[in-house]
């Protein structure tokens, strides 16, 4: 569902930017001529955002669409071989800058990104203007039948690296999935197209606008994760949890969720290992059954609601939600820091159990909101602890 969300508006913006680019000269003259200012309007506006919440990847990608844009729109590449630079530079600087840590935009820890940029423009430029024999052999060689590419203008040695640089931000894209990959690689696609495409009026404002659209829902959807869902578990946290509430009438469920003794398991084996519980127990909330919708309230607790159902008929479903947590084993891993280069034995793994107990109330009962009915999901949580914890109380 992650990767569906990132990569289906990423592929409806790459359809839109072609069929665009077929059927340009046929848009209305008011459409064309307000186009002409969108690709500055969009980079201005992601730009800033990128800044806001610090999203270095997508702050690189719009400067990488900007260069392109000053490059081809200037007729800067005015040489076959810089023209052929260009197009292998700004692939193999987008997939650089995107392996790269994300360590802020202006930081001293994004210093290595921007000596990357810096640099990389600076050696092109000095080729550029050099032209080396070297360089022409190894970037307008042929070094397959030139029949294979008389479909386009760019060189053999341009391809190769296009279609290579494609394929790695492809598998990053399913190996590291998240919003600003899938927008690097719409706007690698898109890079290719306009250096393909070349210095026309079209090419520039379609792709160039289509990969900045792309940039911004990255932003935008990286803002509404950072807002909405907890980044321990990735389950909704509780604003999420509000803004349900505020849509929610009728008969309706909520249950609140606590691991039991949590304190003493964090004391005993560590944070982290308590991190791990944590994402355990997240993982099966989101596979809760019955129409149930997981979120963290905060700490070791969560919450689950039942739309459209009562307390009676939620009930079978948080106690198959409880056993499939009971009877998960965990695997505390007892592997020290400086054991860490060694084999494992296993003397250093221990098999726990993590139990929750789970307190439900519902809206049939004398409630004003939603909130209320919380707060006696609350109580009846407490009353499940006192019954010996690990089991469901209403």
């Amino acid at each position: 569902m992650r990767i569906l969300k990132s990569f289906v508006p990423v592929l409806l913006l790459l359809v839109v930017s072609f069929f665009g680019y077929q059927k340009y000269d046929q848009l209305p003259s008011v459409i064309i001529n307000g186009i002409v200012f969108l690709p500055v309007t969009l980079a201005v506006l992601v730009m800033g955002l990128a800044i806001h919440f610090n999203r270095s990847p997508v702050f690189f990608y719009v400067i990488l669409v900007v260069i392109a844009n000053i490059v081809l729109g200037l007729g800067m590449a005015s040489t076959y071989l810089a023209y052929a630079l260009v197009s292998i530079l700004l692939p193999l600087l987008l997939l650089v800058l995107t392996l790269l840590p994300e360590r802020g935009i202006f930081s001293a820890n994004a210093i290595p990104a921007h000596a990357t940029l810096l640099s990389s423009l600076f050696f092109t430029f000095v080729i550029a203007m050099m032209s080396p024999e070297w360089t022409e052999h190894l970037l307008l060689s042929d070094w397959l039948p030139a029949r294979y590419f008389d479909w386009t203008p760019q060189s053999q040695s341009v391809w190769l690296v296009s279609v290579v640089v494609f394929i790695y931000m492809l598998v990053l894209c399913f190996v590291r999935t998240s919003p600003h990959m899938f927008a690097g690689l719409g706007v690698l696609v898109m890079l290719i197209a306009q250096l393909h495409f070349g210095e026309t009026s079209r090419s520039l404002n379609m792709f160039s606008s289509a990969a900045l659209l792309m940039c911004l829902y990255a932003v935008l959807q990286e803002s509404w994760r950072m807002a909405y869902l907890d980044e321990l578990t990735e389950l909704p946290g509780r604003r999420a949890l509000r803004e349900k509430f505020q849509k929610m009438s009728g008969v309706y469920t909520v249950a609140m969720l606590d691991v039991d003794h949590f304190k003493k398991f964090n004391d005993t084996y560590g944070h982290d290992t308590g991190d791990g519980v944590l994402r355990m127990i997240a993982g099966r909330l989101r596979k809760v059954t019955g129409g149930g919708v997981s979120y963290r309230y905060g700490g070791e607790e969560f919450s689950v609601v039942f739309n459209g159902k009562s307390k009676e008929d939620a009930a079978p479903y948080l106690e198959t939600l409880r056993e499939s947590i009971a009877s998960s084993l965990f695997v505390v891993n007892r592997v020290s820091r400086r054991q860490n280069d060694r084999k494992p034995s296993d003397k250093n793994h221990k098999a726990v159990t993590v139990t929750v107990s789970i307190g439900i109330a519902d809206s049939t009962g004398d409630v004003e909101s939603p909130w209320d009915v919380l707060k006696l999901a609350d109580k009846a949580l407490y009353r499940a602890k006192g019954k010996g914890r690990n089991c469901v109380s209403g």
